[in-house]
């Protein structure tokens, strides 16, 4: 077991983490045979069942044995080492690498800790660093004390005197309270904005079924006997026979009893899916509370594995408030809170009412941009042109319609009536689902903005806002389709560190002032992150 790392003799010279780290480097190892040795699998599945049984007991046991093997030697070369300006990491064991973290460019420490770690008192310590796409280091099953250290260290680099993000940052806390006061209590963790209580939880594992992806087995289950899937599964796992076309039944609702049967098995698969999600959510999100310290907020949730989130307001890039149809009957949100680019750690808030959205929305912009609202439902947001009706349409319908005429004239070799009527009842069908598509996401695009940034709101079913500062913006692009050129607008196109976002259909003159707006706020201002 490490020593105290608090003990600021120890903490210079260069360490080895806990023995049971090489658990965090077992995860690892899995995880890099994941995603390099996916295609091996794929391929060789099949191979080592179907036609070497016999061999497969003998590689699985060996296959697991150097997974071991090889997270003892992970392990057994990992040192790390914490000076007065910085972070020295050593690790390899074929390939060596040499990690040299200058403190004061740390812009977050954050920890997580698994069940294992809980019980043990360790954490795992993450590092974010100024110019890094995701997480420049880890270092796994470490004393709590450490990243507490760490973040005096950080602080004490930058110089920045008390109140400023990397003091705050510096009265962090990694670990269980220093005193016998609870989590929410803990001076070091800050002012608690809100916690969520368990039935907030439930709901958060409800949204699955807002999701309209969940409910494409049930429907199918709808239009097929769920007895022949269970007769057709057990049949290939060998439980019973396999079953043939000519013993599927012809009529599957003949009567008032096959109704009920399969009204039941969607009602147990929908309790089923609900299940999961109930217990995911209370797997990710239980005991969830946001603090605020100063200009760095903070959230740490878990049932098993607890993981903490630590962002700089300074930092924030983009805020996105996102509503699904589950959501919408909670009257509920879920708020993104996205730092410098898409691969550092994003700040969840997973369900929170309209005021809570607006007052985070003020704090994390400051005193700018008091004009934006997250609010989908907002009467401040503008909706785009009408044109963007038909333009949606002509993708959805028109497009796939004329692709079907031209496939059916190339299969008949010659014009044929019942081929055209195929034709024109899909087209109509393409018109009728692609009119109301079109205009039910035209009623939910639009914008607000003011002198500082612009909130932009999106989305079919599900609907979401994403609001940022004109500042943050990297490249913004005015485009222009040949309806739009007729029509007199164009396309706005703002371009972020992680993504982009788009205002289509608005007054090509609005556009343009608002391209050459944001480009002079950009180049003007000296604070951008």
């Amino acid at each position: 077991m490490t020593a105290n790392l608090a003990n600021t003799s120890d903490f210079h010279r260069w360490r080895r983490t806990s023995p049971f780290a090489i658990v965090f480097f077992v995860r690892g190892t899995i995880r890099q045979i994941r995603a390099y040795g996916q295609l091996l699998v794929t391929l060789g599945l099949a191979f080592l069942i179907v036609r070497a049984r016999e061999l497969a007991g003998e590689l699985i046991p060996a296959a697991i044995l150097l997974i071991i093997v090889v997270a003892v030697l992970r392990y057994w070369f990992f040192r790390f080492r914490v000076t007065g300006d910085r972070i020295l990491i050593r690790q390899g064991i074929l390939k060596k690498t040499s990690l040299d973290l200058p403190l004061d460019r740390i812009q977050a420490v954050n920890v997580q800790r698994s069940l294992t770690d809980r019980l043990l008192g360790l954490v795992t310590v993450s590092v974010d660093t100024a110019g890094s796409g995701a997480v420049e280091a880890v270092i796994p099953s470490v004393k709590a004390a450490f990243a507490d250290r760490i973040r005096e260290r950080v602080a004490a680099a930058r110089r920045e005197g008390p109140g400023s993000d990397a003091d705050v940052l510096s009265r962090g806390h990694a670990g269980e309270p220093r005193d016998a006061k609870t989590d929410d209590e803990t001076p070091s963790a800050g002012e608690v904005m809100m916690k969520l209580p368990p039935g907030d939880i439930v709901r958060i594992g409800l949204r699955l079924l807002g999701d309209s992806s969940y409910w494409v087995l049930p429907v199918f289950l709808l239009a097929r006997d769920p007895r022949d899937l269970l007769r057709y599964l057990a049949g290939q796992f060998g439980f019973l026979e396999p079953i043939g076309r000519d013993e599927v039944p012809q009529d599957l609702v003949s009567n008032f009893a096959e109704l009920i049967f399969r009204a039941g098995f969607l009602a147990a698969l929908v309790a089923l899916i609900a299940a999961l999600g109930i217990y995911g959510a209370f797997k990710t999100w239980y005991g969830f509370r946001l603090y605020r310290d100063g200009a760095v907020y903070r959230t740490r949730a878990g049932l098993f594995t607890q993981r903490e989130v630590v962002v700089q307001s300074v930092k924030v890039q983009q805020a996105t408030l996102s509503q699904n149809l589950m959501d919408r009957c909670f009257r509920r949100f879920r708020l993104t809170v996205q730092p410098v680019s898409d691969d550092d750690e994003v700040l969840v808030v997973p369900l929170l009412g309209a005021r809570m959205a607006e007052v985070l929305r003020a704090e994390l912009f400051g005193r700018e941009a008091g004009g934006l609202t997250l609010l989908p439902q907002s009467r401040r947001i503008v909706r785009v042109s009408v044109y963007f009706i038909g333009a949606a349409m002509a993708k959805m319908a028109v497009f796939p319609a004329l692709a079907l005429a031209a496939l059916i004239l190339l299969i008949a070799g010659e014009p044929n009536w019942a081929w055209a009527q195929i034709s024109l009842v899909f087209a109509g069908i393409c018109f009728a689902v692609g009119g109301v598509v079109a205009v039910q996401r035209w009623r939910r695009l639009g914008y607000v903005h003011d002198d500082d940034g612009i909130a932009v709101r999106s989305g079919f079913v599900a609907r979401k806002v994403e609001a940022f500062l004109f500042r943050k913006v990297q490249c913004v692009t005015v485009n222009r389709s040949p309806m739009q050129r007729l029509k007199g607008l164009a396309t706005l196109e703002m371009h972020l560190a992680g993504e982009s976002v788009a205002v289509p259909y608005i007054d090509h003159r609005v556009a343009s002032r608002l391209r050459d707006y944001i480009l002079y706020k950009v180049e003007s201002n000296a604070r951008w992150h």
